[in-house]
């Protein structure tokens, strides 16, 4: 019974995927094959583009046409994830700032002067290289729900030190080793803590189960191993840091503004807003105040 409904949902979940990208690749006819990701591009308007997370889809942009429809969108989909083939020259342990080089590179040839950044989870933290390492190609960065150092979610204190490239290395390879079985279950029991909606959460486990499960192992190492805080005063760009709460996440409002203020306290322009009512995934759980953020960050 257990095998037969994760069965059914697997199909649900590969028809909302289907039905998701059917409706992509049908607005958009522009898209643009790139080493590390492809990108889809559509609409008039401001250039901005967006960076999903890790072993996530370009899927959860999907509400931006209607949400912001005078923008030009840029949506990556980053290959390794959801579907999309590993990068063949990947390697291990540095993934994160080649992908940043490849978008500043995207954004001098595709769009017109400056572009907006947004980036969810990992993908803000490319974002936040990118304005690092090529201010000369970004406008602006929006950064949603990750702290410019990940692992002081876990803890408050970490530091870039051994015992956390151990505690890292540990997550990598049991990320990779465990069967198929251990391994679905483990993603089902994670996506309850990310995001509130049934539907949604089956498209994020859909997601993590056809993502090459050594990428996202070796990225979630490095993320967690990945402290930018020292680097935020060289950012000179604005950047909007937008992160959710609820009630269900083992930390408090205030404890979480407090980690949010303190990992981004380094930037010289920034504002930070806090969704309330939602998990990892706030464009789906909170989709109207979440745009609604991205809007009023547009206007800056």
């Amino acid at each position: 019974m257990l095998r037969l409904h994760t069965t059914n949902k697997g199909a649900f979940a590969d028809m909302q995927l289907a039905t998701s990208l059917v409706r992509l690749l049908k607005r958009d006819p522009r898209t643009h094959l790139g080493g590390r990701f492809i990108v889809h591009s559509e609409g008039r308007g401001r250039d901005v583009v967006f960076i999903h997370g890790l072993a996530a889809s370009p899927a959860c942009w999907e509400d931006v046409p209607t949400r912001l429809p005078t923008v030009r969108s840029h949506t990556l989909h980053i290959r390794g994830f959801a579907g999309e083939k590993p990068f063949p020259k990947r390697m291990p342990g540095n993934f994160l700032k080649p992908l940043a080089d490849e978008v500043a590179a995207y954004v001098r040839s595709h769009t017109r002067g400056r572009a907006a950044l947004c980036g969810h989870s990992m993908g803000g933290l490319v974002a936040l290289i990118v304005a690092r390492d090529h201010p000369d190609v970004v406008d602006r960065v929006m950064v949603v729900d990750v702290p410019a150092f990940f692992s002081v979610l876990i803890n408050p204190f970490a530091t870039t030190g051994s015992y956390l490239t151990g505690f890292a290395d540990l997550a990598r390879r049991r990320y990779i080793e465990n069967d198929h079985a251990a391994f679905e279950d483990t993603l089902r029991r994670t996506v309850q803590t990310l995001v509130v909606s049934d539907i949604a959460r089956e498209r994020v486990v859909h997601w993590g189960l056809t993502s090459d499960r050594e990428t996202t192992a070796d990225v979630m190492a490095e993320v967690m191993t990945t402290d930018l805080r020292a680097d935020l005063p060289s950012i000179q760009s604005p950047v909007d840091v937008v992160y959710a709460w609820d009630r269900g996440l083992p930390m408090s409002r205030a404890g979480l503004d407090q980690t949010y203020a303190s990992a981004y306290s380094g930037l010289a322009d920034h504002r930070r807003l806090r969704i309330d009512n939602a998990r990892h995934y706030v464009m789906f759980d909170q989709p109207g105040p979440f745009y609604a953020s991205v809007a009023e960050w547009l206007k800056r």
